[in-house]
């Protein structure tokens, strides 16, 4: 059976290109001290100095990338299944582990503690969660699985629950 794109949608995250620039002046910031005290010499009195800037450099590097990871919230809904996912972490959900679709009414930071991939045990069921701040959630209840929710944030929750139940349905 062919794989046909339905619906596809990518939400930015705003705040984490000035959060990114931060981290990269820093990152840079470490690998010029490193680079200084290995070439020109020690910055101050302690040479020993120059291991502790290259593990800092080599730790905001790190945490660059992850930043950077979560940068933005890629939804894809094809005929095979719903696909959500921050950069290399995804979660692929084909239709026939999905029941039902329904907008969720809990709030980002007062149920999830914030954005990001997260899970939280709502009503009694354990949720995994992908979301953004200032976006609604939808919920897809699972058959099986360790999670028995999975939530995720859209920009169009009416389209992508209308696709879902459509999809479901099949």
């Amino acid at each position: 059976m062919q794989v046909t794109e339905i619906y596809k949608e990518t939400i930015p995250f705003a705040l984490m290109k000035l959060v990114l620039g931060v981290f990269i002046a820093c990152t840079l910031l470490f690998l010029g001290l490193f680079a200084y005290q290995v070439l020109v010499g020690p910055v101050g009195d302690n040479p020993a100095l120059d291991w502790v800037y290259l593990l800092m450099c080599l730790l905001f590097a790190g945490f660059t990338a992850l930043i950077r990871n979560f940068n933005k919230l890629a939804i894809e809904i094809t005929t095979q299944s719903i696909n959500v996912g921050f950069g290399i972490f995804k979660r692929v959900i084909p239709w026939d582990n999905i029941n039902s679709c329904y907008l969720d009414d809990a709030s980002a930071i007062g149920s999830y503690g914030g954005w990001g991939i997260r899970m939280a045990k709502v009503k009694g069921k354990w949720r995994l969660v992908y979301n953004v701040i200032g976006c609604p959630t939808v919920v897809l209840e699972l058959e099986k699985g360790r999670f028995r929710e999975f939530v995720f944030s859209t920009k169009n929750p009416d389209g992508v629950m209308e696709t879902a139940r459509q999809q479901i349905l099949k």
